[in-house]
């Protein structure tokens, strides 16, 4: 069983992770399509289709999240959308191809074993939306709680996604230098 203030912060959190990887790709559409390309995993044909229903996808699994019901589900959905992510880019890592764009969205991100590590932490998290919830009632300080817990779990986020890049540009610069 799950704690509902921690299911709340996670699918809080996991809500904006979607909705903001959905409008990344919504927004950039060309860049997308040829990012998913890039990976090579699917027939050309259906390159461009995926890439057109992806997120909208996401957008519809963020919303999801953040309504009870449906909670559950859709955390099951995240977790297979995410552990779908962690395997692509761990088939092109296997295959020695590392500078393919990640497709996260943003500044373009090579691919690394870094990159699957965090979205297999993000499938955990993802599951956990799966397990019943306890009845424990949720009063003011936990809405409190739960703003500082998903602020917190953003900024890691964050933080991580830089850190990513910073290593990746070290990594050019580094072999620009040699």
């Amino acid at each position: 069983m799950i704690d509902p203030l921690l299911q709340l912060t996670i699918a809080l959190s996991l809500f904006l992770l979607f909705v903001s990887a959905s409008q990344h790709k919504r927004a950039e559409s060309r860049r997308f399509a040829a990012q998913l390309e890039a990976y090579e995993l699917l027939p050309k044909r259906l390159n461009s289709s995926f890439a057109a229903s992806l997120p909208w996808m996401e957008l519809a699994v963020g919303v999801l999240l953040l309504i009870p019901a449906s909670r559950g589900a859709a955390g099951f959905t995240a977790a297979l959308l995410l552990a779908m992510y962690a395997f692509a880019v761990l088939v092109n890592l296997l295959r020695g191809r590392r500078n393919i764009d990640c497709g996260c969205g943003g500044t373009p991100q090579p691919l690394s074993y870094w990159l699957v590590l965090r979205n297999s932490v993000l499938v955990v998290g993802a599951a956990l939306l799966t397990l019943p919830v306890t009845t424990r009632s949720l009063h003011a300080a936990d809405a409190i709680a739960m703003i500082m817990m998903t602020l917190l779990l953003v900024l890691c986020y964050l933080c991580i996604g830089q850190l990513l890049q910073n290593q990746a540009a070290q990594q050019g610069w580094n072999s620009h230098v040699h």
